[in-house]
């Protein structure tokens, strides 16, 4: 195939799919047109039937022609790549989902689905990380966290949408899945994964030294609920510790509803700036909890809905956030499911915190950041620590002032 017909071929994909997508969307947000239409006019695309025509020729001559290609590559596996290849082309959060993809990603949405137990996040520089689970089979067969995942059962997972490889690891309980991996040394290793029944918990408790602590692994529909009765159950003399790091996100309205449960009423949460303007979320119910120190723990695996709980919580002075900088994903996705059952993500909004702030691809500074590159949990919990030391100091002080005074 010469320079030039390759050239042309590219011109006439790129040239269609931006019709494509065009005609994708119009179709999916114009209103549906009665089921008399006898005497109305047909509802037209903005979009010529020859873009359609040149595509179908390109994918024609593709398929007969392409050294490259294997003749057996059909007319929907080309519309397939040609998606993926513009959206990421153009914003990285942007992706195309199969239908057996999108089918494995919603059951993902529930909190027990068959697979590995593990979430996976993508780094500044593009490769993708494991966040096993506790004790789960992917952390029972030696993954850890910050391990980059390099295949998924031979194939090459660089270049690959964090919903594909997500949908890829899934399957049926008992079958088993083979991972390379490569620790945070360096070395690369193989491991085999069996599937299961998995129940990921998007709130937990638990104790570290002595000190109650919420984690808060991803958010869900059902995370404020279960936030809530964690917060009503705390003794209010114990400072309220909440654990995101690694926590990759979720839902958006998950983590404003969480939100407003240590909030006064009014505070804004977080803006979503989109073509039409921008739309304020703001607290809008009683809150749990307004009294009681509110420390976060945050790392380079807070991402996305994490993000936007601690910005509004930090901003509006709720709370002081303890750690390394976020990952930085600040904008938010729709799924827009197809006519075929599959679906576009697309980044549709850019996400702000209370202050204005805009930190998509920049991440979210700490209110105390820590040096120490340890896992574990203490350098973060003995930062709490000195923190609360210093504030019961300072309570003290000023009670002695006030017994001096005359």
């Amino acid at each position: 195939m010469t320079m030039q017909f390759r050239h042309r071929l590219g011109a006439l994909l790129i040239a269609f799919l931006m019709g494509a997508l065009v005609s994708l969307l119009v179709t999916l947000f114009l209103p549906k047109q009665p089921t008399d239409t006898s005497n109305q006019a047909k509802p037209t695309f903005g979009l010529d039937d020859k873009d359609i025509l040149l595509y179908l020729e390109a994918i024609t001559q593709i398929k007969q022609k392409a050294s490259s290609l294997s003749p057996d590559i059909t007319r929907a596996q080309i519309v397939e790549k040609t998606l993926r290849a513009y959206l990421a082309q153009k914003d990285p959060c942007c992706d195309y989902l199969t239908r057996e993809e999108f089918r494995k990603f919603r059951e993902s949405l529930d909190e027990t689905y068959v697979g590995i137990g593990m979430e996976i996040r993508q780094d500044r520089d593009g490769r993708i990380i494991c966040l096993p689970q506790p004790e789960s089979p992917a952390a029972r067969a030696g993954i850890t966290p910050g391990d980059q995942l390099k295949q998924i059962d031979g194939v090459a997972v660089e270049g690959k949408s964090l919903f594909a490889v997500a949908a890829t690891a899934r399957g049926k309980p008992g079958t088993e899945v083979k991972l390379i991996i490569e620790t945070k040394t360096g070395a690369e290793k193989q491991v085999r994964v069996r599937r299961s029944n998995v129940t990921l918990q998007s709130v937990s408790k638990r104790s570290v030294d002595g000190r109650p602590i919420m984690e808060v692994s991803h958010f869900t529909r059902d995370t404020s609920g279960k936030m809530r009765q964690v917060l009503q159950s705390w003794q209010r003399d114990i400072p309220i510790i909440i654990d995101l790091r690694g926590n990759g996100g979720g839902d958006l309205h998950a983590a404003i509803d969480s939100s407003m449960l240590l909030l006064p009423e009014g505070k804004r949460i977080v803006s979503v700036v989109t073509r039409n303007g921008t739309q304020d979320y703001k607290s809008k119910a009683a809150a749990v909890n307004l009294a009681t120190p509110v420390y976060l723990w945050q790392d380079e695996g807070t991402a996305s809905a994490a993000e936007v709980f601690i910005a509004a919580l930090t901003d509006n002075d709720r709370a002081v956030s303890i750690g390394k900088w976020t990952a930085g994903k600040g904008t938010k996705e729709e799924i827009i499911e197809l006519s075929d059952g599959s679906a576009l993500i697309l980044a549709t909004g850019n996400l702000q915190t209370p202050h204005g702030t805009r930190y998509q691809g920049k991440g979210l500074k700490p209110t105390y950041e820590l040096k120490d590159n340890r896992a574990d949990a203490m350098p973060y919990l003995n930062k709490v620590r000195e923190l609360a030391g210093a504030k019961r100091t300072g309570y003290r002080q000023r009670e002695n002032l006030l017994l001096a005074s005359p």
